[in-house]
């Protein structure tokens, strides 16, 4: 695998969002962009393959400039060289439909068609939650709620993926998923060194 400009490449991403004036709350877009690529980073070793967890780490730059940046398929593999991470946004991207519900179960349908995508789509409902509930904001329950549909979901998803990804930080990673989410139960320890 070729190397990567990590630096540079968070930085064409952060233009990006800027350009077509994205904000997360009251802060620049880059915000949220850094949230999810931390989570990415975190659990680097979920991934059996190291290949994997670089595209992965690449995509969580870019995730939202398909919907929110209007930026096409073909800008992402032109400015990352990379059809594996361009074919993750593209996951991860969503569908148009009438209402959020129908556009989150036709684009988790593309999603859960690569494990990276659905790890990348879980750091990103990760990070939405997290920073609703610190900052009081109204969309917390709405991603309460969605949480309730999309983590069977991924779950059954993933299970056909178990050669890729390594299943004790993959509880992890649900048990960071299920507190960020308000849901009650037993919580692992989810200090992760």
């Amino acid at each position: 695998m070729k190397e990567f400009d990590f630096k540079n490449l968070r930085e064409i991403a952060r233009q990006q969002y800027n350009d077509a004036n994205c904000k997360y709350g009251d802060s620049e877009y880059i915000y949220h962009i850094d949230m999810v690529a931390n989570a990415i980073e975190k659990y680097q070793d979920i991934f059996k393959n190291y290949n994997d967890y670089v595209v992965t780490y690449i995509a969580s730059f870019f995730h939202d400039s398909m919907e929110d940046a209007k930026q096409t398929y073909n800008n992402i593999l032109n400015v990352v060289s990379n059809k594996d991470v361009a074919d993750i946004v593209l996951r991860v991207t969503d569908v148009p439909a009438e209402n959020r519900l129908m556009k989150h179960l036709l684009t988790m349908g593309k999603t859960v068609e690569d494990h990276r995508a659905i790890i990348l789509k879980m750091a990103d409902i990760w990070s939405n939650a997290t920073f609703s509930k610190a900052n009081g904001s109204s969309m917390y329950n709405k991603y309460v709620d969605e949480y309730q549909y999309r983590k069977p979901i991924f779950q059954s998803a993933l299970k056909w993926y178990t050669q890729y990804l390594d299943q004790e930080l993959l509880k992890l990673l649900w048990a960071e998923l299920d507190f960020a989410h308000g849901v009650k139960g037993t919580y692992l320890n989810l200090k992760l060194e």
